[in-house]
């Protein structure tokens, strides 16, 4: 896959577990229950976008989560 990096695909990764904890099985009802562009959204947890530090605030306000535990495992 010539776009691929591991880094941001661990990053996906860490946010589709903390989403389907949080109960949310769609990714598109997450995006639209917190004001989140669905396609931004999606690009992140699929490892295909790489977010600005404003979205990865916006994000883990909404999955409720500190910057320091989201980074807190799943990245080496």
């Amino acid at each position: 896959m010539k776009n691929y990096n591991p880094d941001l695909q661990k990053f996906g990764d860490r946010l589709k577990k903390i989403r389907i904890k949080k109960g949310y099985t769609s990714v598109e009802k997450f995006a639209f229950d917190n004001e989140l562009s669905r396609v931004l959204y999606s690009n992140y947890e699929s490892g295909k976008g790489n977010i600005t530090y404003k979205n990865l605030l916006k994000v883990t306000k909404a999955l409720g989560i500190s910057l320091k535990d989201f980074f807190s495992e799943g990245f080496d």
